[in-house]
């Protein structure tokens, strides 16, 4: 079930003047440069455009930005009159009292403007009023206050001991509070008076009599100097309480030495965040760290070093043809070496994945394969095959073997190990990604962690401020910072005694 709209009788007026208008009241739009010549027209009394005959019932609507603020005759401008603005009206420096009957899209600007005075005017009247209340109910009375009481103790008394503010004496601070308290006991008093008494009137009169009576003489006490309440609570400045006196515009913050290490904090917290602005680069290098350069550039140098492994002293590894030539040249020279093979032999070849070396007899007359018959990956176990049949160690051939060859053999094995070094010497395979991430590893570590600042300028930067340690820096500020850094004004503070708390409290404007 959908529920019923209830409307006030106001509420239900407002919606039938914006019919009507909408409905029944035309809109004459106008640019914003149409509406500055009707302006000049009629010598800048903007309240009379409306009333010109072509306008007369009819709403003005200036479609976009309106700026009166330029104006030369703009001080005579003090009434828009009923107009609607689509855009942003900016009617500052002008002589505007209101702005009743004006209606806005945007945004207004009103800087010094009659507008703006009298807003100011009423704030600061409210204010009063507030600390009117707080000295007629003796809220900060140091007997019993609460902290916000105490701050503006300890701020009023610093303001007078500086002679920012002229204070009251603590006699006349007495009568003040004996004032209060006869005007409570008047206000009872009147409260209780019997309205069928005879001579109510009179003494309802007399008591209110004695009432303005005292209230004027609290007034001529505080003509011409100030007690604790002409300090206003306007909020924090960082995290101290701010006060403002009414009285002459001054600021003061008051806090405990906890609460002022916490608005140091946040004072450098601002400058660290935008540290390029408040620190010099030799201050900023300080605090760089080796990590966040390292970490930054990381992806760099790991190109750097794969694009040159040579220039990094990464060195290649042997290709898989070395690695196979180096197995087939071993191979021959073992079966040289153990199984009593005469040189030369022929054709040697890998086989079978490393199981099997094949090989001819230097007239191609025999095939021989060497082979692993070991069950045991682990383990080897050669046998030699001579034209399929095994064939002992030492005993292939039927002849006895002669010392030319035996030299033969030797002055080949010479050479096999000759072979092998040159191959091993000149490998042209990929570096081991093992050594790759070593020298990348030792780079970071030798020429960035090591000295980050110097790296940085190598690479060009001048900018230190994306590789801070932030928290170091600002550690360090706000163990060497002191409380003067949060004010504005001269840098001074002072500590006051307030119920056995010491405040810190400075001007601050």
């Amino acid at each position: 079930m959908k529920k019923k709209l209830i409307l006030t009788e106001t509420q239900f007026k407002t919606v039938l003047q914006r019919i009507v208008e909408d409905d029944v009241v035309e809109k004459i739009y106008l640019t914003p440069e149409e509406y500055m010549q009707y302006l000049k027209q009629v010598g800048f009394m903007a309240h009379a455009i409306p009333y010109l005959p072509k306008f007369t019932g009819k709403k003005i609507v200036v479609k976009g930005n309106l700026n009166l603020s330029d104006l030369s005759g703009k001080n005579k401008i003090y009434k828009l009159g009923n107009i609607e603005v689509t855009g942003n009206l900016d009617a500052s420096k002008t002589g505007i009292k209101n702005f009743d009957d004006v209606v806005v899209g945007g945004r207004i600007s009103f800087w010094d403007t009659p507008y703006e005075k009298e807003l100011i005017r009423k704030k600061q009247l409210a204010k009063r009023n507030e600390q009117d209340g707080k000295r007629d109910r003796n809220e900060w009375s140091l007997d019993g206050t609460d902290e916000e009481g105490e701050k503006a103790n300890a701020a009023f008394e610093y303001a007078v001991n500086e002679g920012y503010l002229e204070g009251i004496t603590d006699d006349e601070q007495d009568r003040i509070s004996e004032i209060n308290r006869e005007i409570e006991e008047l206000e009872e008093e009147q409260e209780n008076l019997d309205a069928g008494d005879e001579n109510y009137s009179e003494k309802f009169d007399e008591i209110t009599d004695k009432q303005m009576e005292l209230e004027d003489e609290k007034n001529e006490i505080l003509s011409d100097r100030v007690d604790v309440y002409d300090l206003y609570n306007i909020g924090r400045h960082y995290d101290l309480t701010n006060f403002e006196s009414l009285s002459t515009g001054h600021q003061y913050a008051v806090g405990t030495e906890d609460e002022c290490d916490e608005s140091l904090k946040m004072y450098y917290e601002e400058m660290v965040d935008s540290m390029e602005h408040y620190f010099d680069n030799n201050f900023i290098s300080r605090y760089v760290d080796g990590d966040e350069v390292a970490e930054y550039f990381e992806d760099s140098v790991s190109e750097w070093v794969r694009d040159e492994p040579d220039s990094y002293g990464v060195e290649k590894q042997l290709s898989k043809d070395q690695e196979k030539e180096i197995w087939v040249l071993e191979m021959e020279k073992w079966v040289y070496e153990n199984e009593g093979v005469r040189f030369p032999i022929k054709y040697p070849t890998m086989e079978e994945n490393g199981k099997v070396f094949d090989f001819w007899d230097e007239n191609e007359e025999h095939e021989f394969q060497y082979r692993n018959e070991s069950s045991d990956p682990s383990k080897s176990h050669w046998v030699l095959y001579k034209d399929g049949q095994v064939v002992p160690p030492h005993q292939i051939y039927d002849d006895e073997e002669t010392q030319e060859q035996k030299d033969d053999r030797e002055s080949r094995i010479s050479d096999i190990d000759y072979e092998i070094e040159e191959i091993k010497d000149n490998p042209d395979g990929e570096p081991s990604e093992e050594d790759i991430e070593y020298a990348i590893e030792s780079y970071i570590d030798d020429n960035i962690k090591n000295d980050p600042v110097s790296f940085l300028q190598q690479m060009g930067y001048d900018d230190y401020s994306n590789f801070v340690n932030k928290q170091e820096m600002l550690d360090d500020l706000v163990s060497d910072g002191e409380y003067g850094s949060l004010n504005g004004y001269d840098g001074s503070y002072d500590s006051v005694r307030i119920n056995g708390t010491y405040y810190i409290v400075m001007r601050i404007d």
